[in-house]
């Protein structure tokens, strides 16, 4: 049975183009050095593909993710603090170290499960972990459950009754991020690669905020207050 759903799309979109017109630097500088690390491993991992060196190529598509997985908390820190409104430390999160650890352990575990799933059901299975596993960064970013497996399972409580309407949240914010692609439509050169990257980077930080808002607005339904950190 699916139950109500605490926010309308509309509202987390707007609230997501806001917060990212207030503060969008530290947003695109940290969201640059996650993309940064996807990118130098997703080159080396399409490089071993290119010379039927599959394993190879897995193993830096996991490693690349995962290490990627794990520098975006100052992505997710930023997102949430500034989906809230408050008075924002650009160090602060550099300074918490079990914050990285913590999302190094949830990444491997969801990238894992995600690379499996795509082997199966014609990458069914993939989905599924998308949808369970969608808040994982914000809870680490929270500091509300301590260590990178309860973040997990934090995550599966959130979006308990809600999968169809996460599911399709998730959609739809792929296509908003697809946009992006826009300038290759001109063809692929010194212009529209950069111009694509930095499209890419706006639309995946506001995707962030919006994510913020919608952890924010589903964390009394697991019986927290709302905008409380423990960490």
């Amino acid at each position: 049975m699916s139950s109500p759903f605490p926010l309308r799309l509309g509202v987390m979109f707007s609230l997501g183009m806001a917060g990212f017109r207030r503060q969008p630097l530290p947003l695109l500088a940290a969201g640059a050095v996650t993309l940064a690390v996807l990118g130098a491993f997703g080159v080396l991992a399409q490089n071993a593909f290119n010379d039927d060196r599959v394993v190879v190529g897995l193993v830096y598509s996991l490693v690349g993710s995962v290490l990627g997985g794990a520098v975006a908390y100052p992505w997710f820190h930023y997102a949430l603090q500034i989906s809230r409104g408050g008075v924002m430390d650009i160090f602060e999160p550099l300074r918490e170290i079990a914050g990285f650890k913590d999302l190094f352990v949830c990444s491997f575990w969801f990238w894992a499960a995600f690379l499996l799933g795509l082997q199966y059901l014609s990458g069914i299975p993939s989905l599924l972990v998308l949808v369970l596993y969608a808040f994982y960064g914000y809870v680490v970013a929270d500091g509300r459950a301590i260590g990178g497996l309860r973040a997990l399972g934090t995550s599966v409580r959130l979006g308990q009754g809600r999968r169809i309407a996460l599911f399709g949240i998730l959609v739809l914010y792929a296509i908003f991020n697809f946009c992006a692609l826009i300038p290759f439509s001109f063809g692929v050169n010194v212009v529209t690669v950069p111009s694509a990257a930095l499209l890419f980077l706006i639309t995946s930080s506001i995707t962030m905020v919006g994510g913020a808002v919608l952890y924010d607005a589903l964390v009394p339904t697991i019986g927290w207050d709302s905008q409380v950190t423990k960490r």
